[in-house]
C-alpha cells in the first residue's frame, strides 16, 4: 500500500504514523527532517515496549537475521524505526525486500528523507506499508505554515500569518523557529499584533542562517567564538542547535532538492557546503549539535567549555 499526501493532508489521513492493530513493514519518506520529527511525534504510544531507535547504517542483514528473522519463544516482540533508512546496505536492503519474515506484534518503520530508490523498490510492494510526505508546491507556503501553527500551538492572526510568509524563508525548519520565538514572549499568540511580531523577528538574537553559512563553509573558530558571545541565552542557545541538526541532516542528504519545484537561496547554500564535507564529519557534527542541545535545555554552564575545545581544537 502507497499512500502521498502535503503535511497537512497527511496528518488527515494518518493522525497516527503507524496503525496500532497493523504490525509490520512501514516505510516513510519525508522531505524535510523538521517535519519528520513532527510525524515521528505520532507514533502511538502504546506499542510494546515502544519503539527502539536505529540509524540506517547500523542495520546490516546479520543484524535482521539475528532480530528479526527468528522468534524466539522467549523473546520480547520489540519494534523499531531506522532513521536515515537511506544509508542502510544492499545486502540488508535485499533481505528486506525478500525475506518472508513473521512480524507477529512487531512493527519495523524505515524513515527516508528525501528520495531513495530504496524507498521506490518498497513501495511498490503490498505487503509494506509506504507513507510519502510531498514537499509544497511554492504557492502553497500559506498551507504549510498553517499545518506548523497547528502542530506547534503557535496560533497566529491571518495578519500575521502573512507577515511571517513575508519575512522568513518558507521552509519548515525556519518557519519552526520564528514560532518558537513568538511563543517565548509569554503572550497569547492569537492576541500578538503585528507590530509585536515585526519587533521579535527583525531582532536577531541569533542570526541562526549567517551562523550555518560560517560553519557550512568551515569556518569553526569564527563559529564557535560567535557562539561564545550568547552562550548564556539558553532558550535561543537550545533552539540554533535544533535548528543546525535539522541543517545538518540536509547536508548529509541533499535528496530532498529533486523533490522541490525550485530551489531557494538556502537550499542552493546547503548544496554548496555539502561539497566541502565528508559525510562522516557531518555525522559526528550532527550528534555534537544533539548533544549541545541537550546541554542548552538543561541550562549548563558546561557549554562555555565545550565551545572553548571547539576552538582550540580548530587550530590544530
Amino acid at each position: 500500500m502507497f499512500s502521498s499526501f502535503f503535511p497537512w493532508e497527511f496528518i488527515q489521513n494518518f493522525p497516527e504514523l503507524v496503525s496500532p492493530n497493523e504490525p509490520g513493514l512501514y516505510a516513510f519518506s519525508c522531505y524535510d527532517p523538521f517535519l519528520e520529527r513532527i510525524f515521528m511525534g505520532s507514533l502511538p504510544k502504546n506499542i510494546q515496549g515502544g519503539f527502539k531507535v536505529l540509524s540506517g547504517n547500523e542495520v546490516t542483514r546479520a543484524w535482521l537475521e539475528n532480530n528479526l528473522k527468528t522468534l524466539d519463544l522467549f523473546a520480547e516482540n520489540q519494534s523499531y524505526k531506522v532513521l536515515l533508512a537511506g544509508e542502510i546496505n544492499a545486502e540488508a536492503e535485499d533481505f528486506l525486500l525478500n525475506e518472508e519474515i513473521d512480524w507477529d506484534q512487531r512493527f519495523f518503520l524505515l524513515s527516508f528523507i528525501g528520495e531513495s530508490k530504496f524507498f521506490d523498490k518498497l513501495k511498490k510492494k503490498k505487503e509494506v506499508r509506504s507513507l510519502k510526505v510531498k514537499a509544497p508546491r511554492f504557492w502553497e507556503a500559506g498551507k504549510l505554515l498553517k499545518f506548523l501553527c497547528e502542530q506547534t500551538g503557535v496560533l497566529l492572526t491571518y495578519e500575521v500569518q502573512n507577515y511571517v510568509l513575508e519575512a522568513i524563508e518558507n521552509e519548515p525548519g525556519e518557519l519552526l523557529a520564528a514560532l518558537k520565538r513568538l511563543a517565548l514572549l509569554g503572550k497569547d499568540p492569537k492576541r500578538l499584533t503585528l507590530n509585536e511580531v515585526k519587533r521579535e523577528l527583525s531582532q536577531e538574537r541569533l542570526d541562526q542562517f549567517e551562523l550555518a553559512k560560517i560553519w557550512g563553509e568551515k569556518k569553526e573558530a569564527e563559529f564557535y567564538k560567535s557562539l561564545l558571545n550568547v552562550s548564556s541565552d539558553f532558550e535561543s542557545m537550545r533552539i540554533f542547535f535544533n535548528f543546525m541538526q535539522g541543517h545538518t541532516l540536509k547536508m548529509i542528504d541533499t535528496s530532498y532538492m529533486r523533490t522541490k519545484d525550485r530551489l531557494t537561496k538556502y537550499d542552493r547554500q546547503i548544496e554548496s557546503h555539502a561539497n566541502l564535507w565528508q559525510r562522516d564529519d557531518l555525522k559526528a557534527a550532527l550528534h555534537d549539535f544533539a548533544e549541545f542541545e541537550i546541554l542548552a535545555k538543561s541550562k549548563s554552564e558546561g557549554l562555555n567549555m565545550v565551545f572553548r575545545s571547539k576552538i582550540i581544537s580548530s587550530y590544530k
